[in-house]
């Protein structure tokens, strides 16, 4: 399990980040939230649904601290989890998080039905 200061620090970076990854002028089309509990934050996705006032979720990468290291997996059509192989593990979530962010691979940042 994650110490205080440590996720004191990850909830501050990700305030950040879902602030600076989305333009003021878009926010009201598009949105990322994030959940995060005990060992584990999920960054999500969200757009506004076909009823008013409602937001479609969709889930973009879950970290994962396991051991001493936080494993990263990608959301698949039907939500599903599968190891994200092309993210190194690492003791460091930023670095985990910057791995997700230039996604070499394509498999989080893609358009999804």
């Amino acid at each position: 399990m994650l110490d205080r200061f440590t996720q004191r620090r990850i909830v501050s970076l990700m305030n950040g980040y879902v602030h600076e990854k989305v333009p003021a002028e878009l926010r009201t089309m598009v949105k990322l939230t994030y959940e995060m509990q005990e060992n584990e934050l999920i960054l999500t996705e969200e757009r506004p649904a076909g009823q008013r006032y409602q937001w479609e979720r969709m889930p973009i990468a879950r970290f994962y601290w396991e051991g001493d290291q936080w494993k990263v997996f990608a959301s698949d059509d039907q939500h599903s989890w599968s190891p994200a192989d092309m993210v190194v593990p690492c003791s460091d979530f930023e670095d985990v998080l910057e791995q997700v962010e230039r996604d070499d691979s394509g498999v989080f940042w893609r358009e999804r039905d």
